[in-house]
């Protein structure tokens, strides 16, 4: 179960592993091109399955994941750095600095799922029921194009996004050309079912957490119970424009808090 390092960027000193989320590692296509990458450098991560991994089998869980991240950053030589993570990547990011709280010097999660993974409080944000979990399930072999696969969800989660043909395009086209419907099954059960909220109770990591104005999901209200469990001063919270994933002006907003974050 191996990630590997699909890209690096930059040269600098301070070492920054980039995690993506369930849809894919293509929310960060040209994120990095207005940094100082003299100061830093920017490993983006291919989870096990996906892209330059996809020879290897998806984690098993966010622990398993969460260790096959060390393992990379074992092998990059890197025993303390920074992490940035998408959606379920914020999720590894935590359960990495609650494993291993002295090597994970500092955490941004964008939109990010929480160590409760699908729980109450982001079912009723989404309007989920019953049903959600099995259809979410079998979108992936509908196709990209049909109104009740990937897109669906895609739509469902960034309301901004759903109105960008082109970016929709490009984020199905990306989505499947990245991962097989195995791994698209799995990662699904691996995030929604994430349980380690004992584990980040009173976690000191500096963290901070970048949520959508137009995001269901990962809300204000979701990632509230994490932030208060959490180490008292060591999280902050900013809202950015767009849904779910990265279109333009949330990603300029996003990578505008992360130069000043990043240390």
């Amino acid at each position: 179960m191996n990630a590997q390092v699909a890209q690096k960027i930059g040269h600098g000193p301070k070492k920054v592993m980039v995690i993506h989320g369930w849809f894919g590692p293509s929310v960060y296509d040209g994120f990095f091109q207005d940094f100082d990458l003299n100061a830093y450098e920017f490993a983006i991560v291919h989870n096990p399955g996906y892209g330059a991994a996809k020879s290897s089998a998806p984690s098993a869980d966010m622990t398993a994941l969460a260790n096959s991240l060390f393992e990379l950053a074992d092998q990059l030589g890197w025993e303390k750095f920074q992490v940035i993570g998408h959606s379920y990547g914020g999720a590894a990011g935590l359960r990495m600095a609650a494993l291993k709280p002295e090597r994970i010097t500092s955490l941004a999660g964008i939109a990010p799922v929480m160590p409760s993974g699908f729980d109450a409080t982001a079912a009723a944000n989404c309007g989920a029921d019953e049903n959600t979990g099995p259809a979410f399930m079998a979108a992936f072999a509908k196709g990209k194009d049909a109104s009740d696969g990937p897109r669906m969800i895609a739509a469902a989660l960034d309301p901004v996004l759903a109105l960008d043909a082109h970016a929709m395009e490009a984020l199905m086209n990306n989505l499947y050309s990245c991962l097989s419907e195995e791994t698209y099954k799995q990662y699904f059960l691996v995030w929604t079912g994430c349980s380690f909220v004992n584990e980040v109770k009173g976690l000191g990591t500096r963290t901070l957490f970048l949520l959508g104005q137009s995001d269901p999901f990962a809300a204000l209200n979701y990632v509230t119970p994490t932030v208060q469990s959490m180490k008292t001063g060591s999280v902050q919270v900013k809202q950015i424009p767009g849904g779910h994933f990265l279109t333009v002006s949330g990603k300029q907003k996003a990578a505008e808090a992360l130069k000043s974050f990043l240390s």
